[in-house]
């Protein structure tokens, strides 16, 4: 089977997956983001290992505790954080390094961040009180933005090299990607079909069209410093699970953190 075929099939199984997580919420979307937390931090020490940065496994498990606690006990954010801060600086002392362990003690904490205080934070996006479709509006924009942005790349992009991180990235995919999400903005308000009210909309349309795609280049980025194709062979055809979910991390909690500010600015 072609890789595109596999592909194509890959994505007909998990997408209607994704979307009964999404519009259900509640207990799909905490196991869904869980099983993104677990899987992605088991990827992310097995990609640091390869760059020779021994993070030992059982970081995966912090990263669950992590995951869980932050979304069960939301009022307990910063003591958490600082409990995860606390470990790596306690395990740097107990098995110091001279060449190593600061090193590792910063990749740890960022592991954690990126695998678990991420999920967490973007799970809290689905149970929003004023409207619980504002996750599964992302996440539709974020695929139109991933979609555009490699169409108009692939046919008539021409400036490419515009990072090191992703040389074959284009310029014109990316700019592209980024006025995508506005243009469905405007055809929903022109049709009044709009499910999500337009003070999300217009945060989700940024959130999509440039930290979606900044999203992935931090993926890039890493997977460049472990010299690495993707972050495992876990999904055939689409890699591991962080290759299919660096938008949303970056993207959903950019998005969080915008609809913070804006509830507590009102």
């Amino acid at each position: 089977m072609s890789e595109v075929r596999t592909r194509i099939l890959v994505s007909a199984i998990l997408v209607p997956i994704a979307l009964f997580a999404l519009y259900y919420g509640g207990i799909p979307i905490i196991i869904a983001l869980g099983l993104v937390s677990s899987i992605g931090s088991f990827e992310y020490i097995t990609m640091m290992r390869k760059a020779g940065i021994r993070i030992p496994f059982y970081w995966v498990g912090i990263s669950i505790l992590q995951y869980l606690a932050m979304v069960y006990q939301p009022n307990f954010d910063l003591l958490l954080i600082i409990s995860v801060l606390l470990i790596s600086l306690i395990e740097a002392i107990i098995v110091w390094d001279n060449s190593k362990s600061i090193i590792r003690m910063f990749v740890n904490n960022f592991g954690v961040f990126y695998t678990a205080v991420f999920p967490a934070i973007i799970v809290r996006i689905s149970q929003h009180k004023q409207n619980s479709n504002i996750l599964l509006a992302l996440i539709l924009m974020i695929w139109i933005v991933d979609s555009t942005a490699y169409f108009i790349g692939t046919k008539i992009g021409k400036n490419r090299n515009v990072t090191a991180i992703s040389p074959r990235k284009s310029l014109e995919g990316f700019i592209a990607g980024a006025l995508a999400p506005w243009l469905v903005l405007v055809i929903l308000l022109v049709s009044g079909l709009s499910f999500v009210p337009l003070r999300f909309m217009v945060l989700i349309a940024l959130a999509a069209g440039i930290f979606g795609q900044l999203g992935d280049l931090v993926e890039s980025m890493l997977k460049r410093f472990c010299d690495v194709k993707d972050s495992s062979n876990l999904i055939p055809g689409h890699g591991g699970i962080l290759d299919r979910s660096d938008s949303i991390l970056l993207a959903g909690s950019f998005l969080y953190c915008a609809m913070e500010i804006l509830t507590k600015v009102r």
